[in-house]
């Protein structure tokens, strides 16, 4: 299964999932329905009509129907800034980007990594400091607004090839669509929930000491107890219904993360490894956390305990014999050993009188090599390379090693001038404008008094970067976008806008936008949220928009008259077997090239698949692919929220 699949499948998941929630809705309305004509028999003595409707049945259905409405509305809301709320929710920690912790500057390293290989925005990163649990999870409403959390537990348990193989399974859920899918549901299922809550909430007032008479107390106590026990007790069903749609959702998900994360790194002792570190903790998994219920299905391994039947995941054993049994097999071993050890240090102490607490360390054992040693890390120079445009299309929305140890090298390749500017929200906003400035052919004069009037704090730290970028290869500055990006949403929302438009202004002094210039500005537009909703459509009828991609995308090879036409027909008719008229050239404007893209957004993913198919078809029709192919490529895959990985070996 490719990406476009899986977010078809994400899409049937999520009608699924709505089918499932109404079934749930139904059946928990019809519990309350009986539950009230069972009260009415109990303390009326009669009631009219059957179980199925009675005279208290409209209050009953309609009353579940607000309430479940209602929660799942709150929940919605609280979670509709996507998975920063719901990190902050958690309690969690947004991690500085200029921490000095090692395990966290760790953390933020692997993740770059593998947002530079997979074409994937950084996310947000984030710790549960209070969580010894090991553990990590996702979350987001869109790919360019996603956080990854993770516990004390797992910074303190996993080495870094362990990390990697965790976030490589997190990058997963973002690669195929899990995330907006795990929100929905967390928010729907809020819903269903909440009628236990109001029973709970009933109970309580009901033997509150606050009652305005004694005579009132007595009368209304009885009913508010039966009415608030008969929901809690509905509430119990919701919370079965909860379980078990998140077990049907979630549990086929998990194998295919860690599959994906095995294909990501080739590295499948790491994954074992991280799994049966959790297996033999003590407090495997589990969190402490209020909501650890509700986030069973967005988590790594399991939140709390679980039977077989609710259980969101597979379990770890079977987890981990999926990768190999020889996992497990060793992992006794080690086990049993470390098991006798401690009764020999038992009996030991005891034979000379000692007291052996039961909290004491058991001395280390030799490890037993469950993993393999890393593969030497060569520098690798990121050269653009050809490739049939349906096998280029095909590695979207997943990562392979090369590419990976493609990002790690170039990762490791950036001066520490770089390193620093990235810690920080101003040194990326000072990173892109030297990025911006180094492609400029406007005089220096002016681009230096434009910048002390606009930026006049960042002045020398932007011309200490441009110094530090002239060592680089031009083929870094979308690589380094990319890391930048995620700093800037520590900025207001004015503070973004005021640099967007002013960052457009730096690259417009020379009154000519680069290719990476407008790949900078479209990418930027779309982390910061600046784009227009995009409205669904067809194919067919978005010819003109794709007409006018094919046009700009061939004008970029440097083609023109008579191959021009013709070769613009070839491509446009293996989608259509009658393409419109080939645009003229003030049609085939970067500003006009990213109106397209606009209107191209609201295509089904397998209509995606289609279009970036002949935009790579069109970059490869010279049999290379020069850096500015490479940069609109790159932007359309973007805007059409289909992660590329990198281009280069």
């Amino acid at each position: 299964m490719n990406f476009f699949e899986h977010q078809a499948n994400a899409r049937r998941q999520t009608g699924r999932l709505l089918v499932y929630f109404l079934a749930a809705v139904l059946l928990t309305a019809l519990a309350v329905n009986i539950g009230f004509y069972g009260l009415g028999l109990f303390m009326r003595g009669f009631n009219h009509g059957s179980w199925l409707w009675h005279d208290w049945s409209a209050q009953a259905y309609t009353g579940t129907l607000l309430i479940i409405m209602g929660g799942s509305l709150i929940e919605y809301l609280h979670l509709r800034d996507g998975g920063r709320a719901l990190a902050e929710m958690m309690g969690a920690r947004c991690i500085d980007f200029s921490t000095t912790a090692a395990d966290e500057r760790q953390f933020i390293n692997v993740v770059a990594e593998m947002s530079i290989a997979s074409g994937v925005p950084a996310p947000a990163l984030y710790v549960m400091d209070g969580e010894s649990g090991i553990n990590a999870f996702v979350a987001g409403l869109d790919i360019n607004q996603s956080v990854m959390v993770v516990t004390r537990g797992a910074l303190d348990a996993f080495d870094r090839d362990e990390l990697q193989a965790v976030v490589g399974h997190e990058f997963s859920h973002i690669l195929n669509g899990d995330m907006r899918l795990n929100v929905r549901l967390l928010a729907l299922l809020a819903g269903i929930l909440a009628i236990g809550q109001i029973g709970g909430f009933l109970v309580r007032v009901s033997f509150s000491p606050d009652r305005s008479s004694r005579s009132e107390r007595k009368n209304a106590v009885p009913y508010l107890i039966a009415v608030g026990m008969l929901l809690w007790l509905v509430g119990a069903l919701g919370l079965f219904f909860g379980r078990l749609i998140k077990a049907a959702i979630s549990r086929q998900r998990e194998f295919l993360a860690d599959a994906s994360s095995v294909q990501f790194t080739r590295n499948p002792d790491a994954l074992a490894g991280a799994l049966l570190k959790i297996k033999n903790a003590a407090t495997h998994s589990w969190l402490i956390n209020i909501r650890a219920e509700s986030m069973s299905h967005m988590c790594f391994g399991e939140t709390l305990h679980f039977s077989a039947l609710f259980a969101t995941h597979p379990s770890l054993e079977e987890r981990v014999r999926v990768l190999g049994r020889q996992y497990l097999i060793r992992d006794r071993i080690q086990q049993r050993a470390l098991q006798q050890q401690g009764e020999t240090a038992g009996q030991v102490a005891q034979a000379n009188g000692v007291a052996t607490p039961e909290s004491a360390p058991v001395p280390d054992l030799p490890p037993i090599p469950y993993f393999a040693a890393a593969p030497s890390m060569t520098t690798v120079t990121m050269t653009p390379f050809a490739v049939p445009a349906a096998a280029l299309v095909a590695r979207m929305g997943t990562v392979n090693p090369q590419e990976l140890a493609s990002a790690q090298a170039l990762h490791r390749r950036l001066p520490a001038g770089v390193h620093s500017a990235l810690q920080t929200s101003a040194g990326a906003q000072a990173l892109l404008y030297a990025l911006v400035a180094r492609q400029s052919v406007a005089p220096v004069a002016v681009m230096q008094a434009f910048l002390q009037e606009k930026e006049a704090g960042l002045v020398s730290q932007i011309n200490a970067l441009c110094r530090v970028l002239e060592g680089l290869d031009l083929s870094f500055a979308l690589p380094l976008t990319e890391l930048a990006l995620p700093r800037l949403q520590l900025l207001g929302a004015q503070e973004q806008r005021e640099f967007l438009l002013h960052l457009q202004a730096l690259a417009q002094l020379d009154r000519h936008l680069s290719t990476f210039e407008f790949a900078l500005l479209m990418l930027l537009r779309k982390q910061l949220q600046l784009r227009v909703r995009a409205h669904p459509v067809k194919l067919a009828q978005a010819l003109p928009a794709l007409a006018v991609i094919v046009t700009t995308l061939l004008r970029t090879d440097g083609m023109d008259g008579e191959r021009l036409q013709i070769t613009y027909r070839r491509l446009m008719r293996t989608v259509t077997t009658a393409p419109p008229d080939m645009p003229a050239a003030e049609f085939t404007r970067l500003s006009q090239f990213a109106l397209g893209l606009q209107r191209l957004s609201g295509l089904s993913p397998q209509d995606k698949k289609q279009v970036l198919e002949l935009a790579a078809t069109t970059v490869l029709a010279d049999a290379e692919v020069r850096l500015e192919e490479y940069e609109l490529l790159r932007v359309v895959a973007a805007l059409l929220d289909c992660p590329m990985p990198m281009l280069e070996v």
